[in-house]
C-alpha cells in the first residue's frame, strides 16, 4: 500500500489536510479539518474506478463545501 498527503490548504480560516492511500486499484483517502487549533471533522472517500487526482480533487470540494456549509450556519462546528 502507498500513502501520498498534500499541502494543508487554508479555506475560510479552516485547515484542510488531504491523504491519499491505494492499495492495487483501489484508492482510499480522508481529509481531516481543523479550526482555532482543534480537529473539527474528517471525510473519507474510497474507489476502485478513479484515479489519485480525481479521489484528491473530489476531496477537495467536499472539504471546502463542509466549510462553506459550517459559514452559512455560522458556526465552526463538526457534524
Amino acid at each position: 500500500m502507498s500513502a501520498a498527503s498534500t499541502r494543508p490548504i487554508r479555506y475560510r480560516g479552516v485547515l484542510i489536510r488531504i491523504r491519499l492511500d491505494r492499495d492495487g486499484d483501489n484508492i482510499f483517502g480522508h481529509a481531516d479539518l481543523f479550526a482555532g487549533n482543534a480537529f473539527k471533522a474528517r471525510l473519507s472517500l474510497g474507489s476502485n474506478r478513479r484515479r489519485p487526482k480525481e479521489v484528491l480533487d473530489r476531496l477537495r470540494c467536499l472539504a471546502k463545501s463542509k466549510v462553506d456549509a459550517w459559514a452559512i450556519a455560522g458556526a465552526h462546528a463538526s457534524g
